[in-house]
């Protein structure tokens, strides 16, 4: 047997022959995350299933794919599967049969935790994004300098601005501690000044290869950054960390060189056909000023512009002497008017006097007729202590006191000498 020579094809058709006879090995169960899924439109699916130390290719074919749920990136899952190796190239894969979900692998894990965190924190809001300028003065890349996602870029640009600068920030995009690499490159542009935006990205590839553009340093470094930031990581169809915290997303580096630039040609043809625009309007507004002008200069207004005046000095004068005649009529309305009213208040006041003159002699007669020297003339005397109070009874006087008889025509002193008192004022006297 050790004289056996296989061709290469032979020894692998022998190795997959082995295979398919061993009984355990001929059909596995395997658990494993999915990563690197790529769905073609043949119905096909290619994807890697890993754990912490190893990974195995795989291949879902669309006869099995009703076998198995929708596959996505991260998802953990115990395959049903052939091992196999591929005739022309001697790749070992498995070929799927069945396949189960059994959850979320660590690093899916890990993606959605930190999206939620940061989306909670404000760091993905709308109304945090920066617009892109439409004609910036520089670009910065911050991508690797290797590889075709560079290159990509520069024809993109040239053939979009020819003259437009990039600069570019060379980084690793893959591996432990890239992360730190491109968020100090985010900052370094920020604090020089480097550009007016910048597109950060690689292109596709598993979620281990993208994990630099998931991790926290990365999106808060884009978050942060004064220049608006562009996230160009090649993978169409999945997001990532920095594709939420970026101002903007492309699909790919060459979309992304696309989205910052406008195309040069275009913007030069927009200036012609603005500035024939422009000149059209100039020539027609000129021509329509011309025409006014014209038009001015045949009316009489500007011919002969004493004609307005003197029609309005005319105007004026006789203006001036209606407004004399009418104030002359209304002064002379209002003098006979304010006489009227000065006759109706003379024989108004004449007539109040006269009536508050015969008031005041009525109340003088009656004033007089209550008078108590209107009753002393009828013969009656008004008699007073020595302290001025009136005496009304008899009865209150005292032998030998001192009295006032007043008279009409003067006053007289005396003294009680003897009282005569009525019977029924005696008894009064005595019951008291």
């Amino acid at each position: 047997m050790m004289d056996l020579v296989f061709s290469v094809s032979e020894l692998n058709r022998a190795v997959n022959a082995r295979l398919s006879r061993d009984p355990e090995l001929s059909r596995v169960r395997v658990r494993g995350e999915i990563s690197g899924l790529k769905k073609y439109p043949s119905g096909h699916s290619y994807f890697t299933l890993k754990d912490e130390e190893a990974s195995v290719s795989c291949v879902l074919f669309r006869q099995s794919a009703g076998n198995a749920p929708p596959l996505r990136e991260g998802m953990q899952v115990v395959l049903l599967a052939r091992p196999n190796l591929y005739d022309k190239t001697g790749r070992f894969q498995l070929l799927v049969d069945q396949a189960r979900e059994e959850g979320v692998g660590d690093l899916y894990r890990r993606f959605l935790d930190l999206k939620e965190s940061l989306e909670k924190e404000g760091i993905f809001d709308q109304k945090n994004k920066k617009p892109i300028p439409y004609l910036p003065g520089r670009i910065v890349a911050v991508t690797s300098e290797a590889g075709a996602v560079i290159r990509d870029m520069i024809h993109v640009i040239r053939r979009r601005f020819p003259g437009m600068r990039l600069i570019l920030i060379p980084v690793p995009v893959q591996g432990q501690g890239a992360e730190l690499e491109i968020a100090a490159a985010i900052e370094l542009a920020n604090i020089l000044e480097l550009g007016d935006v910048i597109i950060v990205g690689r292109g596709g590839g598993s979620l281990e290869d993208l994990q630099p553009f998931n991790e926290e340093v990365t999106a808060r470094a884009i978050a942060a950054s004064n220049i608006p930031v562009i996230s160009a990581v090649g993978h169409e169809t999945d997001f990532t960390i920095s594709d939420f915290a970026a101002d903007l997303r492309a699909p790919t580096p060459s979309a992304a060189a696309e989205l910052a630039v406008p195309v040069k040609a275009d913007l030069f043809l927009r200036i012609q056909q603005l500035s024939a625009s422009l000149e059209q309007s100039l020539s027609s507004r000129l021509d329509q000023g011309l025409k006014r002008i014209e038009d001015l200069q045949g009316r009489p207004v500007l011919s002969h512009p004493a004609a307005i005046i003197d029609r309005h000095a005319a105007r004026r004068t006789l203006l001036g002497h209606r407004l004399e005649s009418v104030g002359e009529r209304i002064l002379s309305r209002e003098e006979g008017r304010i006489k009227g009213l000065d006759q109706k208040l003379h024989i108004s006041l004449e007539r109040k006097e006269r009536l508050l003159t015969s008031r005041l002699e009525q109340l003088t007669e009656t004033l007089h007729a209550l008078s108590p020297l209107a009753v002393l003339s009828r013969g009656f005397t008004l008699v007073t202590d020595k302290e001025g109070r009136t005496v009304q009874r008899a009865g209150s006087l005292e032998e030998g006191q001192a009295l006032d008889l007043f008279f009409q025509d003067g006053r007289a002193g005396c003294l009680v000498e003897q009282l005569f008192l009525e019977e029924s004022a005696m008894k009064g006297q005595e019951n008291g």
